[in-house]
């Protein structure tokens, strides 16, 4: 357990003001609680004498308790302000650390992981590590100070009555120990089943719209209901355990207080101890009975927290992109937008074979390469390379003759503008997407300028709230040409010198397309350009094309040239036209 919280414990030091004046607050407030049962011991005794003298004197007493146990409450309202508010700002400092240290992973990461397990990570996981270290803690302290101190004041009172009343206590230990790795194995159960519930939800709820377009929602609901039957399991699992520990803490917690109940009484009834005394016994029992079944609530707690934190490292020890080189870095200067690709092969972790191979081709500064061919031939993986998403060979990339290898990373990236294939927007207002290419802030006259070039200005212009409509969750209020076109401006605001773009017009008619393409011949003249696509209209003007076919070069020349070559580009032209003619009879 010490080695889950290794990395918890490294924010402690933070907050050692707070930590220490909330562990003065706790050896306050339990030491007045120790002292309090012996000033009701002694109001007991003078109410027992009789005669009004003795009620005053009792009454005085009593108004003595009460200002201790006020005392007492008032060091525990800091005790915990000051205890739980340093684990809440540990947990805020946990948090905003893995949220960046995610930031900051490589694309093969999120290849393999599910967005709702994440975030069951960075919310759910990381509240049970601070309920441990702010409550848990707290409980520990309190006991530490309260349960020694108590038990001297009770062998104060009366040593053989206070072993007495400890022995059952002892088996608490045993309890504890016995139960202690179930409740691990069964708590980091439980988180795993609470990130698979999550992630579920999350894919259903991102993709509303496929789901009721194929009438699939009885299917979503089962499914729903499997990861959510599987963790009311586990956390059954987990209850049951966790009632056995406390069940038997409290069985143990009463043993002592019936030991104490017949022994005491026996000593009351013989004349050898006051009335007075078994009754400040009782509540030093009291006090010790509460502790020993805190105990298992708080190493239930551990021992949960202790499950997620394991979780939580799994996160921080997967290794982050190199932004930075640990040798003299090369960065061209400015960057003129030339790209050489040399003799390029990739294959993806856990692949059998090669996503490319052997690639070699070159694209000249401001010149626009189009790059075709059939699904899964590689397109995608070249252009992740390029940038660095997936981690090229050395010396197989190069951006203006300098290896990308050895750029720093932000400064390459800087040098592209990329329109995705997936056209992502943020659920929130057309003109904040636009803003995330740059870093001023963005005045409506320039986003307008670039929606024009994109050929939505009419569509934003349509819309209730123009550019501050806000488009939903991953854009869903817009139509599927519509984000593509909202991608185009915000790459085209961006004005880096390589514009990459994704088949990012897929999703618009042969008319629409002809008059973005028309509207962006200006601007990837401006650019070195890299348009990826399925339908060969879209690159037919460019200055020279390249057929990926199964990660190989198989074709490279001009649209004319490749016409004439009698090969794939060929033939899928012709296929596309007789598509498009058809198409027109209909």
């Amino acid at each position: 357990m010490r080695q889950a919280y290794r990395r918890i414990l490294r924010y402690v030091p933070r907050y050692r003001g707070a930590l220490l004046a909330g562990a003065a607050c706790v050896v306050a407030s339990r030491l007045l609680m120790v002292y309090a049962p012996r000033l009701l011991g002694r109001a007991v005794n003078e109410l027992a004498d009789g005669g009004a003298a003795a009620v005053t004197a009792a009454v005085r007493t009593g108004w003595q308790f009460l200002a201790v146990s006020a005392a007492a409450g008032v060091f525990t309202y800091f005790m915990r302000l000051l205890l739980v508010g340093a684990s809440r700002r540990a947990a805020r400092d946990l948090q905003r650390d893995l949220f960046a240290h995610v930031q900051k992973l490589p694309a093969r990461f999120f290849d393999r992981t599910r967005s709702g397990d994440l975030l069951a990570r960075l919310t759910s996981d990381i509240e049970a590590v601070r309920f441990s270290l702010g409550p848990g803690l707290m409980y520990v302290a309190s006991t530490l100070v309260l349960f020694p101190a108590a038990v001297v004041s009770m062998l104060d009172l009366s040593g053989p009555l206070t072993f007495a009343a400890l022995l059952p206590l002892i088996a608490i230990i045993a309890l504890v120990r016995a139960l202690g790795p179930s409740i691990m194995r069964r708590s980091r159960a439980v988180q795993d089943r609470m990130g698979d519930l999550s992630a579920r939800a999350q894919e259903s709820f991102a993709g509303a719209r496929v789901v009721r377009a194929y009438a699939k929602e009885p299917v979503e609901i089962a499914a729903f209901e499997r990861e959510n039957a599987g963790l009311v399991r586990e956390t059954l699992g987990l209850a049951r355990t966790r009632a056995w520990l406390t069940s038997g803490l409290h069985v143990l917690g009463g043993g002592a207080e019936i030991v104490v109940l017949w022994y005491g009484g026996e000593q009351v009834i013989a004349g050898e101890v006051d009335l007075g005394y078994l009754a400040t016994f009782m509540l030093y029992v009291g006090m010790l009975v509460w502790p020993m079944i805190s105990v298992g609530w708080v190493v239930s707690s551990f021992q949960r927290s202790a499950a997620a934190m394991e979780r939580i490292d799994e996160i921080f020890d997967q290794p982050p992109e190199r932004l930075t080189l640990a040798e003299p870095a090369e960065a061209p200067t400015p960057v003129r937008g030339s790209l050489r690709v040399a003799g390029l092969t990739f294959r993806h972790a856990g692949a059998t074979d090669d996503a490319l191979t052997n690639v070699t081709l070159e694209v000249p500064a401001g010149t626009t390469l189009g790059l075709v061919g059939p699904v899964g031939a590689g397109k995608s993986t070249l252009l992740s390379l390029l940038t660095r998403e997936y981690e090229p060979p050395a010396a197989s990339i190069f951006l203006d003759e300098h290896d990308v290898t050895r750029i720093p990373l932000p400064a390459l990236r800087a040098a592209f503008a990329l329109v995705p294939q997936d056209a992502f927007l943020f659920s929130t207002s057309i003109l904040e997407n636009l803003a995330q290419a740059i870093q001023a802030p963005l005045e409506p006259e320039h986003a307008q300028a670039m929606l024009a070039v994109a050929g939505l200005e009419r569509d934003v212009e349509s819309l209730p709230r123009g550019l501050e409509t806000v488009v939903g969750e991953r854009g869903l209020q817009l139509s599927g040409g519509q984000k593509q076109r909202v991608t185009i401006a915000r790459a085209l605001l961006r004005d880096a010198p390589i514009l990459v773009l994704d088949d990012c017009l897929s999703a618009v008619d042969t008319e629409t397309e002809a008059r973005i393409l028309a509207r962006l011949g200006a601007e990837l003249a401006r650019h070195t350009s890299i348009v990826v696509a399925h339908r060969l209209s879209t690159v037919r003007n460019a200055d020279r094309i390249v057929v990926l076919e199964r990660g190989v070069v198989t074709e490279s020349g001009t649209h004319d040239d490749l016409l004439a070559a009698g090969g794939w580009y060929a033939r899928t032209h012709a296929q596309q036209r007789l598509a498009e003619a058809w198409g027109d009879l209909a």
